[in-house]
């Protein structure tokens, strides 16, 4: 018979870290909320009644507190632990172990964060009493706890000791959300939900089985994460609160008495609040029956076949950040009852109901493209220049009524340059409910850090800019093997494999170059544009006389001049940016100034010249794209830049920024939407597929989209350095 956890013998403690002192970390004011409402719950006779000295709460502790008191709590219990946390949570790029970030928790240091680890194994010591185990995780990829590398000795072998139920909000591929304009985070709203209102035709113990059945369906018809679960032996009969939607029952063990349910306070009513309105479900994620929970549940593929990357048992992780590493932060909040046996799971794509409630009253309808570009930094020109060109492209769709009753705006999120922040800006965007595409990154690196997370949203990206050829054709292109890895990412601009060999037959014929000596900083850009301007030489008939890989952020190239002079290079290919490139060239010119230095769209700017200096002169560069100011079809584009009045120039990129805004807008304008209602998250795959069909003249030329999300016009212009200034030439 399931007998509630006697709340004069059980423990539990919940952790919160809302605030943080590292800029990079995200404040989570609902975290905060979700703290005090659960406390208020788990407190209230009615619900389970634990006395206030059974239940502690730390909302914002440092490493040492969190472990003094979890080991306290694990002393104290006798039939239910329960510990709760929520906030940002990290995993290790080597060790795949999970990190729960604290306020004063660097990202860089993770030993500055809550190790996950030393929670479960002080819950598992044998001091430990308490018959009773629970873990419910609420954060992004909290799915991995149960399925990845760990799982069998463990994160997941948590869930294997008798008497543990562990309850995750999401799979290991999706990632977490605290809905903008929404109270609490997701996953833990529902759960406060289900304890404040009670469920429906339940019993009147809620056992853990119960709330995940709940939790499962209530989800999914909003379209968010479908929770997971694994529990050992009986442990889905766990029972930690009273149904509120009957009559309580009380315990079997002497302890605070279950009060009527007429008797809650009127304070605790008006503290709850209502759930978030339940939208139809989206495609990706159709109601279904939940899985069995007597064994891992797994959350229903969508439509689509995944990646080989999708498919893996290993989901998404936070990289431990090192000279230009991937960091992942993601959302935290994890009840974990007893042993925290996995932890965070997320709340998903489409959060928050996201409506604008002035603009529905007015049957208009506001969609967001969002913006994702360094406006900060050494490319902050490169990056504003794009945001202002997509800009411009909403708010000529707004003045021409572009779709009658729908209003376009942009949300541009600076991500650095960086791919740990651009991770975390694509995380920001997929949470946008009103957000259904994304105009960008300018960097290929940080294209390849949110091209998942973005493709497992259904959120379609256009950059204007990215240049790897992997990011349409996937790793295995160099050897002729070609698979898009995510049909949700595409690019207004040529590839690499047009950008390379326009060097290569630049250099080679008009140039009469037969020796190159080749250099890259060792990142995907650089890398990727080398390997392809060595093939393509080649097949010019050029011979590659040696190479060379340095650090990204090097300023001397001495040793790597002297290789290319005593090697008789008369050209240097450079894969990588102007920052380190203008260095190399100034170098190279004063040991041999009749040597060339050539690179790809990296090195194309003015500051390359000026570092370069006047010896520089004759220097190539190559740009995926045409020139706007050469293209009649880019002059009105031009005259409304200038007249809009902003403050940076629309730079290399503008164009095809402008270009990606306004098939983004073609797309949304084809799904005939009811303007007069809110966007719900089955549009975001519809305007994927809208996407992949545009065909329009733009103002750098025809747009649309290959098979593989590829420019179907593959352009690219010659630029050679000429009195200090980039010169467009022929390719």
């Amino acid at each position: 018979m399931t007998e509630l956890s006697n709340p004069a013998r059980s423990r539990a403690l919940l952790i919160g870290a809302h605030s943080f002192t590292d800029p990079d970390l995200e404040p989570l004011p609902a975290v905060a909320r979700n703290l005090d409402r659960l406390a208020e719950l788990l407190r209230d006779p009615s619900v389970w009644g634990l006395d206030a000295g059974h239940l502690s709460v730390l909302a914002e502790p440092d490493r040492d507190q969190a472990l003094g008191e979890a080991g306290r709590l694990a002393d104290e219990a006798e039939d239910t632990l329960l510990v709760y946390y929520a906030g940002h949570g990290f995993v290790h790029d080597l060790s795949n172990e999970l990190y729960l970030a604290l306020p004063r928790t660097d990202p860089r240091r993770l030993y500055t964060a809550l190790r996950y680890q030393d929670i479960r194994e002080l819950l598992l010591g044998p001091q430990v009493r308490a018959r009773r185990k629970v873990v419910i995780l609420d954060c992004c990829w909290s799915g991995l706890a149960l399925h990845g590398a760990m799982s069998a000795t463990g994160l997941g072998g948590l869930s294997d000791i008798g008497g543990t139920f562990v309850l995750t909000a999401t799979s290991e591929t999706r990632t977490a959300l605290a809905p903008p304009g929404e109270t609490y985070t997701a996953f833990t709203g529902e759960l406060i939900g289900a304890l404040e209102k009670g469920v429906p035709e339940a019993p009147p113990l809620l056992t853990m089985t119960t709330l995940y059945r709940h939790l499962y369906d209530a989800l999914v018809a909003k379209g968010r994460p479908t929770p997971q679960q694994r529990n050992g032996n009986t442990a889905g009969a766990i029972a930690v609160a009273r149904n509120r939607h009957r009559p309580s029952v009380p315990g079997p063990e002497p302890g605070p008495g279950p009060g009527p349910e007429d008797a809650v306070t009127s304070a605790a009513e008006e503290a709850s609040v209502d759930p978030p309105p339940v939208d139809s479900p989206s495609a990706e994620e159709p109601p279904v029956d939940p899985p069995p929970v007597d064994a891992p549940s797994v959350e229903k593929p969508s439509d689509e076949k995944p990646s080989d990357e999708d498919s893996s048992a290993r989901g998404p992780r936070v990289r431990l950040p090192g000279p230009r590493r991937r960091r992942t932060v993601v959302m935290a909040s994890a009840l974990v009852v007893a042993v925290l046996g996995s932890l965070p799971a997320a709340l998903n794509l489409i959060g928050g109901d996201g409506s604008d409630a002035d603009a529905k009253a007015k049957g208009n309808l506001t969609v967001t493209i969002g913006v994702s570009a360094p406006l900060s930094g050494d490319f902050i020109s490169l990056g504003r220049g794009i945001r202002d060109s997509a800009d411009l492209a909403v708010k000529k769709a707004n003045a021409d009524n572009a779709v009658p009753g729908v209003t376009f705006k942009i949300r541009a999120l600076d991500d650095k340059g960086d791919p740990a922040t651009g991770r975390r800006k694509a995380t920001e965007l997929v949470a946008d409910r009103s957000a259904v595409g994304v105009v960008g990154p300018l960097n290929t690196s940080v294209a390849q850090a949110m091209q998942k997370t973005f493709h497992d949203a259904h959120l379609t990206q256009i950059s204007p800019s990215n240049s790897d050829p992997a990011l349409t054709l996937g790793d295995g292109w160099q050897q002729g093997t070609f698979a898009r890895p995510y049909n949700t990412y595409f690019r207004t601009v040529a590839n690499d494999t047009a950008q390379a060999p326009a060097a290569a037959r630049y250099l080679y014929v008009k140039s009469k170059r037969r020796k190159a000596f080749v250099i890259d900083d060792k990142q995907t850009y650089g890398a990727s544009l080398v390997q392809s301007f060595k093939k393509a030489f080649g097949e010019e008939g050029g011979a590659i006389v040696g190479e060379a890989h340095v650090d990204a952020g090097r300023r001397d190239f001495s040793t790597q001049v002297s290789q290319a002079v005593n090697a008789g290079a008369d050209v240097v290919y450079y894969g990588g940016v102007y920052e380190e490139a203008g260095p190399l060239s100034k170098q190279l010119h004063a040991a041999s100034p009749g040597v060339l230095l050539a690179g790809g769209d990296g090195i194309f700017s003015d500051t390359y010249a000026t570092v370069a200096g006047d010896g520089a002169d004759g220097d190539i560069c190559i740009a995926g794209g045409a020139v706007p100011d050469s293209l009649p079809s880019a002059e009105t584009y031009i005259k409304d830049y200038k007249a809009a009045g902003y403050n940076s120039s629309y730079s290399s990129y503008g164009g095809y920024a402008y270009d990606a805004t306004s098939a983004l807008i073609q797309a949304f304008k084809s799904l005939h939407v009811d303007p007069s209602d809110t966007v719900p998250s089955a549009k975001r795959e519809s305007l994927r597929a809208a996407v992949q069909n545009v065909d329009f003249d733009g103002v750098m030329g025809k747009v649309g989209f290959d098979a593989n999300g590829d420019a179907v016009s593959q352009t690219v212009t010659v630029y050679r350095l000429s009195g200090g200034a980039w010169k467009a030439e022929q390719a």
